[in-house]
């Protein structure tokens, strides 16, 4: 990798974590070129301005993201292999950047107008990876449930949502996450009991579980009319 290229990687996850510490309006260019050892002057050198670095903070993420849902979820399998491998990948995502996604849920309203617009348009091209795969399901008979974009939403929602409960040192990795979260889908979702993987998982943690589970229900009705002009014709 070049000199270069590394330098602005680095730049951009410091900035993602002064972004997330401090809130997004709380950070100068000044306070990034300290963190990283470099000038202001030298920053510009990477960034044409504060702006450029916050859609290469949003963007480049968000745009990797995609790449690599695609990849995941590319294969000729069926629609239940398909979810499968993208709550995977995205809960490996989410608990290997948690502070892009806490960013991205808690200061989206402080990125300026164009850069947040971008955001959402490359978001968009995220949720319909997801929908094409319910849209699939329902096609080949083996989805039922909700509407594809609330129930995309509602995937979603849960993965995401990992960025403010999962413990790194706690008992359950990202892959039994995910598990979970599958045998919860899965079990909601397929008409057919054969594509079922075994029975819902139980443990002692269960309760704690359902409690985080609860949790995430309050905070997604709290964000409820954040969402509903995206669930409308035309909404951004």
């Amino acid at each position: 990798m070049a000199k270069g290229t590394m330098v602005r990687d680095e730049v951009v996850r410091a900035a993602t974590r002064l972004f997330t510490e401090r809130g997004i309006r709380g950070v100068s260019l000044q306070n990034i070129a300290d963190e990283v050892g470099l000038t202001k002057g030298a920053l510009y050198h990477y960034f044409s301005s504060r702006d450029d670095l916050l859609r290469h903070v949003f963007g480049d993420w968000i745009t990797q993201e995609i790449i690599s849902l695609r990849q995941q979820t590319s294969h000729p399998g069926d629609a239940v292999e398909k979810l499968r491998a993208y709550v995977r990948y995205h809960v490996s995502s989410v608990v290997t950047n948690v502070d892009l996604y806490t960013l991205s849920f808690f200061s989206e309203v402080e990125i300026p107008p164009d850069v947040r617009a971008e955001f959402r348009g490359l978001k968009r091209q995220s949720d319909a990876i997801l929908m094409e795969i319910l849209r699939q399901g329902r096609a080949e008979g083996r989805f039922a449930g909700p509407d594809v974009k609330v129930a995309a939403f509602a995937i979603d929602g849960m993965c995401n949502w990992l960025c403010q409960w999962y413990d790194v040192d706690g008992p359950k990795s990202a892959a039994d996450i995910a598990d979970e979260f599958l045998a919860l889908l899965v079990h909601g979702l397929v008409t057919d009991t054969n594509d079922r993987e075994g029975d819902p998982p139980t443990s002692s943690s269960s309760l704690e579980t359902a409690k985080q589970h609860a949790r995430a229900i309050r905070f997604h009705s709290e964000r409820l009319h954040d969402l509903l002009p995206r669930l409308s014709p035309g909404g951004s």
